[in-house]
C-alpha cells in the first residue's frame, strides 16, 4: 500500500514526525541543525575542504535514472567495458531489507535492477551503529578492531586498524568521510581520509555536502552515511509508516547522488556499494535476531552484472576487502573480511 502514498502528503507526515522528535533529540543531547551546516573537525584534526555544502540539489525524475541505469541489450560488437576508478560507499543507519519491498523505494529499485542485490548480508553483534561501522571499514570484527562502545568518547581512543582508509590512503588513493552522527570519528585513525564531514544530524545536509563534493571532485572512495530511517526507527519503530516514509525520503536523496554522478561523468566509472549497520524492531535494536542482524547489500558500476541475486554470504566486514579488491589493492591479512568476488564479471575485475 506503501508505494502508492502520494509524495507530498509523504513530505508532510515525515516533516511532522521530525518535528515531533526533536523535542526527544534535544533532550539526549543530539541537536537538529537549523541552519546550513559547517563541516566540522575531529579529534583527529582532519582537513576539510573549503567548499561549503550546497543548499539545494534538484531531485533525479525516475524515468531519466531508470534509463541511466537499466541495462541495453548487448551489440554484436560489445564495447570495452568502463574503467573502475572511484567507490561511493552509502550506508543507510538501520535499513532492514524487508522494507525495501514495502516502502516506495524508485531509485533504489532501478539500481537493483542494474547490480547485484543480496537481502540476507549479516551485520557483528552487537547489532549498533558504531560497532558495525567499524567493521563495515575496517574490515574486521570487533575482537580485533576494538570499537565494543556505540557513543561519542574522545577518551575511548580510536579503531584499530588497519582500515579501509589508512590502506587507501597508503596506496596513494583519497578519501572523503560525510557522516550524520559525530561518533563514526572513532573510525578515523590519523592521516588516513583526507576529510572528514559531520555537516549535521540530518540525511538532507549530509547528501548537500556530499554532492559538493562530487561537483569539487569525487575522490576515490567516499563514504556516505545517512542517519535518517534509524532516526525514524527509534522515534516511531521499525518497519512502522513513519519508517517507511523515511525511506523514501532517503531513496529520492540516494537518487541525487547518482544524478550527481551522472553529471559531473563520473558514473560510469564509479562502483557504488550501498549496504546498512543493522536492522531493528520495535524501537531499538542490538541483539542477535533476525530483525536487528540482516542488512541489504547493493551494488553497480563497472563489471557488474545486471539483475543479480547475490548468493556468496556477506558479513559487513567483507564491504571494506570489497572495495580494495575492486580498486586493486591488496587486502591485509589480518582482516576477517573477504572480497564479494561473484559481483564482477566472471568472478573477477
Amino acid at each position: 500500500m506503501f508505494r502508492n502514498l502520494n509524495h507530498l502528503c509523504i513530505l508532510a507526515i515525515f516533516v511532522l514526525m521530525l518535528a515531533g522528535g526533536c523535542a526527544s533529540t534535544a533532550a539526549s543531547a543530539v541537536r537538529l541543525a537549523t541552519t546550513p551546516a559547517r563541516p566540522v573537525s575531529t579529534p583527529t584534526e582532519i582537513s576539510s575542504p573549503t567548499a561549503a555544502a550546497s543548499s539545494t540539489a534538484t531531485p533525479i525524475p525516475t524515468a531519466t535514472l531508470g534509463a541511466t541505469l537499466t541495462p541495453r541489450p548487448a551489440p554484436t560488437d560489445t564495447p570495452e567495458p568502463a574503467e573502475l576508478k572511484y567507490v561511493v560507499l552509502i550506508s543507510i543507519d538501520g535499513l532492514r531489507p524487508d522494507a525495501l519491498e514495502l516502502a516506495d523505494t524508485p531509485t533504489l529499485d532501478a539500481l537493483r535492477a542494474a547490480g547485484a542485490y543480496s537481502a540476507k548480508a549479516k551485520a557483528v553483534l552487537p547489532s549498533v551503529t558504531l560497532v558495525n561501522h567499524a567493521s563495515m571499514l575496517g574490515g574486521m570484527g570487533p575482537d580485533k578492531h576494538g570499537i565494543t562502545w556505540n557513543v561519542l568518547d574522545p577518551e575511548a581512543g580510536k579503531i584499530k586498524g588497519p582500515t579501509l582508509f589508512s590502506v587507501a590512503h597508503e596506496a596513494g588513493l583519497s578519501s572523503i568521510m560525510v557522516v550524520g552522527k559525530a561518533k563514526l570519528a572513532h573510525i578515523v585513525l590519523p592521516d588516513s581520509v583526507d576529510a572528514f564531514y559531520q555537516p549535521g544530524y540530518t540525511d538532507r545536509q549530509v547528501v548537500n555536502q556530499a554532492l559538493d563534493i562530487i561537483d569539487t571532485g569525487l575522490p576515490d572512495i567516499l563514504f556516505i552515511h545517512l542517519p535518517d530511517v534509524d532516526s525514524a526507527g527509534h522515534l516511531t519503530g521499525w518497519m512502522g509508516l513513519g519508517q517507511l516514509l523515511a525511506i523514501n525520503l532517503t531513496d529520492g536523496l540516494i537518487g541525487e547522488i547518482v544524478s550527481g554522478l551522472k553529471d559531473t561523468g563520473v558514473l560510469e566509472n564509479t562502483l557504488i556499494i550501498i549496504t546498512a549497520d543493522h536492522g531493528g524492531s520495535g524501537l531499538t535494536h542490538g541483539t542477535a535476531s533476525p530483525e536487528d542482524s540482516t542488512i541489504p547489500w547493493l551494488t553497480v558500476g563497472p563489471g557488474v552484472p545486471a539483475g543479480v541475486t547475490i548468493e556468496q554470504p556477506i558479513i559487513i566486514y567483507d564491504t571494506a576487502a570489497t572495495i580494495l579488491y575492486a580498486l586493486g589493492v591488496p587486502i591485509p591479512d589480518v582482516w576477517d573480511g573477504r572480497p564479494i568476488t561473484e559481483i564482477f564479471e566472471e568472478g573477477e575485475k
